[in-house]
């Protein structure tokens, strides 16, 4: 099994984290096959990734609660793609949220 941390700002909002994950999953030519909550996440949010015709299942999970959101492979759903695709994911992730999270130029202007 493969678990890997993704680092997230403090002021993360759900909402943005939820659309970001999903278009740079998109982008890189990932499907979508599941989107729920696990039993033992309470109110987590959480996918499986595909590549089309390509072995393999990436799991991404949002846990609000505990400020927490990792890639997970299982033994049993590994890929090629995967190893290749998570640094990537990851850093693409933690840039876009980071750009999210911080407040626009002009709401500082007007806070002065």
């Amino acid at each position: 099994m493969i678990e890997v941390q993704i680092q997230i700002p403090d002021n993360m909002n759900t909402d943005a984290l939820v659309r970001v994950i999903e278009h740079i999953c998109i982008t890189h030519g990932l499907t979508c096959t599941l989107k729920g909550t696990l039993a033992g996440y309470p109110d987590c949010v959480h996918w499986h990734f595909r590549r089309v015709r390509q072995k393999g299942i990436l799991e991404i999970t949002w846990w609000e609660i505990e400020h927490r959101l990792w890639f997970k492979v299982a033994g049993n759903r590994t890929g090629e793609w995967i190893e290749d695709s998570i640094p990537m994911l990851k850093e693409q992730i933690e840039k876009s949220l980071y750009l999210t999270s911080k407040p626009d130029q002009t709401d500082r202007a007007s806070s002065k």
